[in-house]
């Protein structure tokens, strides 16, 4: 009958093999408790609602990953482009901000002149101070610009209310480009001029109202919440 040696350095790692499956057995054990536990205390779910909350959470997903490679990109873009300006770094650190708070949000403003505006000046920029809804923070009332946080087709309205015998023409301004006029005025009476346009916009477009031309040199725009600029994403 023949035997088998067994070298002693053979011997010597059986006790480690065993201690590592021991191991691994006991966090395969605490694994499935915890699996077991957490199957217990979640609540019951039917399948709808289990299709809903699914659909919900791709959705939400969906969003975070768009948000994230439009700040991706953006930060690409800063870092290529960087300048000694600190600036236009402050700039682009706020675009990226406000790309991941907007991105999958939905989009509107609403803002109002708050104090009369004396003596327009031809090409002056209208700057609607108060800032009524501001959902997604992309519409600033200090530089009366609605910077597009989130690209589709939005649309604009706004109103400008001045005194008789003077007329006011306000255009709305994308980027540098004149979209749409509005003219304001009448020969006796206050006079309220609205506009609305229906506009595509790109991530990083400017939207914003300036004087095109008033008549006469004295013309002024009043507040009395009357003058104001309104935007929302439509899809």
């Amino acid at each position: 009958m023949l035997h088998r040696r067994v070298h002693a350095s053979q011997l010597s790692t059986v006790p480690s093999v065993i201690h590592i499956m021991e191991r691994t057995v006991k966090l395969l054990l605490v694994v499935f408790v915890l699996c077991l536990l957490e199957a217990e205390c979640s609540p019951q779910i039917t399948a709808g609602q289990s299709t809903t909350t699914l659909e919900q959470r791709v959705t939400a997903l969906e969003r975070e990953i768009g948000g994230l490679q439009t700040q991706n990109q953006l930060l690409v873009d800063c870092v290529t482009n960087m300048s000694s300006d600190q600036s236009d770094t402050v700039k682009c650190a706020r675009k990226i901000v406000t790309a991941g708070i907007s991105y999958g949000r939905n989009v509107m403003f609403s803002a109002q002149l708050t104090h009369t505006l004396s003596r327009v000046a031809v090409k002056q920029g209208i700057v609607f101070d108060s800032p009524v809804t501001n959902v997604g923070d992309c519409y600033s009332g200090h530089t009366g610009v609605f910077t597009c946080c989130k690209a589709g087709t939005y649309v604009f309205y706004w109103s400008i209310y001045t005194t008789g015998t003077h007329y006011v023409q306000t255009e709305l301004m994308k980027n540098t480009s004149s979209i749409a006029i509005n003219r304001s005025g009448d020969a006796n009476n206050y006079s309220t001029g609205t506009m609305m346009v229906l506009l595509h916009l790109n991530f990083g477009d400017e939207v914003w109202i300036r004087v095109k031309s008033r008549n006469p040199a004295t013309s002024n725009i009043y507040a009395d919440k009357s003058s104001s600029f309104t935007g929302f994403l439509l899809q």
